[in-house]
């Protein structure tokens, strides 16, 4: 499913598989929960999370952040925004434990804008496919 919020300070939240949540104002928070969901905040100081696997975060708003938890995840931002990136492994009882995560501000330069990112081996990479699945 989708969902949008595009009012100052509003919510959108997916919770299905390749669902897509959008806030558009100020201050606004888009969330999705289920697997290659795609999250995008566009407003001033917004907050995009996509929490499932193979998930995308898009922070497109001044002083915003992307945030991704899942198996795979990438995030992207503009100058001002950070992205928060999570990378897990499979512990020996088969679940995806948490292996690192890393926070960095979108420069320009190290991290450059609208380019998705990925956490592997405890290194920020350019995601191979910004497109979820």
């Amino acid at each position: 499913g989708a969902a949008s919020a595009t009012g100052d300070s509003g919510a959108a939240s997916a919770t299905g598989d390749r669902g897509a949540a959008s806030a558009t104002g100020d201050r606004g928070a888009a969330s999705a929960t289920g697997d290659s969901g795609a999250a995008s905040a566009t407003g001033y100081r917004g907050a995009a999370s996509a929490t499932g696997d193979s998930g995308a975060a898009s922070a497109e708003g001044k002083h915003s952040v992307a945030l991704v938890t899942g198996v795979d995840g990438r995030a992207r931002g503009r100058l001002t925004d950070w992205i928060v990136l999570t990378e897990r492994e499979r512990n020996a009882d088969g679940e995806w434990q948490i292996k690192g995560m890393r926070a960095v501000p979108v420069d320009g330069k190290t991290i450059k804008e609208d380019v998705y990112y990925t956490l592997k081996n405890g290194k920020i990479i350019e995601a191979e496919d910004a497109t979820p699945q």
